[in-house]
């Protein structure tokens, strides 16, 4: 029996978005596996009902600890390891990149993302300290999605997002329906009488729209007298997450109703007359638009990725620039001059529910595509460069608030620019740029020719070296594939051709941050002795011997720099004692 395990960063989205699809991967013959971070009993119990084991991983979902991250992944590698499914279907950023890794540092698993919207990380704008988390997550994604065997969207813009930050490159890209909605359960209803509510269902983010919506709502009071306009969902932990206070004085202010939040949205969207989604988050297809829909609502959302996907302008609802309270103003006003327009858009957008997004629709569609993209997989794996990202990664998230320190002391003692960046080459011959912090003045003496390199490195860049500072920028270069963690020294193009036959040897591995001849002398060897260091290096290569360089890096960083004549000797002498 074929075994699929499907992660989630939330215990009831397994039976909420998810329980059709999983039980017909039970009906298709597989032994299915639900895993996610917290205990809820009901769904559990739910699950049990339906054959399916349930496990918890470690996760905080909006958290941004690099260890809980690393305990994450840790726990997705033991399950994988443990049940070695067939496949894994993750969904959601957390369980997407930490089971995408998990996967290929385990091998031999087919990896299918759903990549249900981009969210907050790759929403336009933000402060700087969100522009290097996108990056991260950019390259941590990268690494997850690049041995997916599909990727399944749900809207065409995620689509082109992924390819344009290249985070896919030839991997087969599905888009799909979002996560489709029950017709069955979700039935037509017929227009509630009394009062004209408008209801939005949502996480209680300000990227949700809310504020804009109650804009709206305040200025609709004396337009529109006896209008109401009602709020349904769960507070959020999410970096624009809305705290209980704001909403109580909404409350208070007599604006908007707050209904609390729900399992179960079917009475709420009974009880309104069009549904309201003014977002300007990452969606993917949001659920609440297709419930909606399905129910016979019609509905005003925003033109951004996802929210537009399902609405048809016009016919099924009104989609307006994100942002924009009097647009929403201006759509909500169309209700009250044609008072049969919520009746004929609603029955619009219930056939349209039944036609695109019917969940069995969706599931079929989901179920083939597994099955069509495990033929012929490729299990192959590089599972030390993957280890080199990991850490590289984490290392990245705890050194930010250092280089941020090291470039503003940079930028004040040289000025710009604050990057020393130089073509070298990497594994295979291939060249990249390499990126430092820059130590050095930009002086010459009379005939224009640089001073000497001791003339220019000042006391900040003496300081910068010895302690390895100025090369915090390479991590990058790791996440990017160009580099590793340890190796031979990142040389010059024509030094590498000088070489020869080293030279092609040299190219078998990528550069490391450090290395053999870092550790054993650095700047106080001949080129000759760093050649012999790098050759010994590349003959002898482990992961032990590995360890052993980073750990002498630390002392290295701390001691400072110390030439090992013995190890030098028997470099030159070719040994090939791993012991290192």
């Amino acid at each position: 029996m074929k075994k699929i395990i499907v992660v989630a960063s939330l215990a009831y989205s397994l039976v909420n978005f998810r329980g059709a699809l999983l039980r017909k991967l039970i009906d298709e013959g597989y032994e299915v596996i639900a895993c996610a971070p917290d205990r809820d009993e009901a769904v559990m119990a739910t699950l049990l009902r339906w054959n399916i084991q349930f496990l918890t991983v470690p996760m905080d979902r909006t958290g941004k600890n690099p260890l809980s991250d690393l305990a994450t992944l840790k726990a997705v590698t033991a399950i994988f390891q443990r049940e070695r499914p067939d496949v894994v279907l993750a969904y959601t950023q957390k369980p997407i990149i930490y089971s995408g890794i998990a996967a290929r540092l385990v091998g031999g698993i087919d990896f299918y993302p759903m990549v249900s919207g981009l969210g907050h990380v790759f929403s336009e704008g933000g402060t700087m300290a969100r522009s290097a988390l996108r990056q991260l997550v950019t390259i941590l994604y990268r690494e997850a999605l690049r041995r997916a065997r599909c990727v399944f969207v749900f809207n065409s813009d995620d689509a082109g997002e992924l390819r344009r930050q290249k985070i896919l490159f030839q991997q087969p890209v599905m888009q799909v329906p979002g996560s489709g909605v029950d017709t069955a359960h979700f039935t037509l209803q017929p227009l509630p009488q009394g009062n004209f509510k408008f209801v939005l269902i949502a996480r209680l983010m300000r990227d949700k729209g809310l504020e804009e919506f109650v804009a709206a709502a305040r200025a609709l009071r004396t337009q529109w007298p006896g209008s109401v306009f009602q709020i349904v969902g769960p507070l959020d932990p999410n970096p624009t997450g809305i705290v209980r206070a704001e909403i109580a004085t909404w409350e208070n202010e007599g604006v908007v109703q707050y209904l609390g939040e729900t399992r179960d949205v079917r009475p709420f969207l009974s009880e309104a007359s069009v549904f309201v989604l003014p977002s300007y988050y990452r969606e993917g297809l949001p659920r609440s638009i297709l419930e909606a829909m399905a129910t016979g609502r019609a509905v005003i959302t925003t033109d951004m990725p996802g929210c537009r996907d399902a609405v048809v302008d016009g016919v099924t609802g009104f989609v307006i620039p994100p942002r924009h309270p009097a647009a929403l103003i201006q759509a909500m006003l169309r209700f009250r001059s044609d008072p049969g327009l919520a009746a004929r858009m609603g029955a619009e957008a219930r056939a349209r529910a039944e036609r695109h997004y019917a969940v069995d629709l969706v599931n079929e569609m989901l179920v083939r595509a597994v099955a069509k993209h495990r033929e012929g997989s490729d299990r192959g794996i590089d599972r030390r460069h993957v280890l080199d990202k990991i850490v590289a990664g984490v290392a990245l998230i705890l050194a930010l608030p250092v280089m941020f320190a090291v470039g503003a002391v940079v930028l004040a003692s040289l000025g710009r620019p604050v990057f020393f960046e130089q073509q070298r080459t990497g594994r295979d011959g291939k060249p990249f740029i390499l990126r430092k912090f820059r130590t050095m003045r930009e002086e010459y003496d009379t005939v224009g020719a640089p001073l000497s390199d001791a003339a220019r490195l000042t006391s900040t860049g003496r300081f910068l070296r010895r302690t390895r500072l100025d090369e915090l920028p390479q991590l990058f270069a790791i996440l990017r594939g160009d580099m590793a963690l340890v190796g031979p020294r990142p040389l010059l193009p024509e030094t590498v051709a000088s070489l020869g036959e080293a030279g092609r040897i040299r190219g078998r591995v990528r550069p490391g941050l450090t290395g053999w001849a870092q550790v054993n002398g650095n700047t106080l060897l001949s080129d000759a002795e760093k050649a012999a260091l790098d050759g010994w290096y590349i003959a002898n290569r482990s992961l032990r011997l590995d360890l052993s360089i980073i750990l002498r890096t630390i002392g290295t960083i701390f001691l400072g720099e110390h030439v090992r004549k013995d190890i030098i000797e028997r470099a030159y002498a070719g040994a090939t004692n791993r012991r290192g």
